[in-house]
């Protein structure tokens, strides 16, 4: 029986190393131009729909990603994200860092809104996240679609400038 429950954690242990090497090609952002049209739709359907908090977290999960190297996984921890992504204004310590309590409800919050999906179990070097762009969030397909019907003339005008 021990033998059978070590060789399933080996092959867990392969499966999340394959998962957080995997191809390139699993993020919809591959080149500039598309990294550019991300931006441009977590900033109109996604940062909308989360608190500052949410949306700081997940400019982190997405620079350190998608941004990086167009990989969207990415494994991380409380720890490192109580220290890494923010300060809080509210704490006199030396080291204004985020309550572990707080980034736990933030990474909640981003699951919940399907910004980010937990793909393995936690580990030493914290747990395994795939980051998620708007084509890929629900929520952020739905508020497009109401934003286009309910504001049509809400369109920024050109500016002019023609760049050759």
């Amino acid at each position: 029986m021990n033998q059978r429950v070590e060789k399933i954690r080996r092959l867990l242990r392969e499966l999340e190393a394959e998962l957080a090497t995997g191809p390139r090609t699993e993020s919809p952002a591959h080149s500039s131009s598309d990294l550019a049209l991300v931006v441009q739709q977590i900033v109109d359907d996604l940062q909308p729909l989360l608190t500052p908090y949410d949306a700081a977290f997940y400019w982190f999960l997405f620079r350190h990603s998608i941004a990086k190297d167009s990989r969207p996984f990415l494994r991380v921890s409380t720890r490192r994200l109580s220290r890494a992504v923010v300060r809080s204004s509210y704490s006199q310590a030396e080291e204004p860092v985020i309550s572990l309590g707080k980034v736990q409800e933030t990474i909640r919050a981003l699951e919940s809104v399907g910004a980010i999906r937990k793909e393995g179990e936690p580990n030493r070097e914290g747990t395994l996240y795939r980051v998620m762009v708007p084509d890929e969030i629900e929520a952020c397909r739905q508020f497009r679609a109401e934003r286009i019907i309910a504001e049509p003339e809400l369109r920024f005008p050109s500016s002019g400038i023609e760049i050759n």
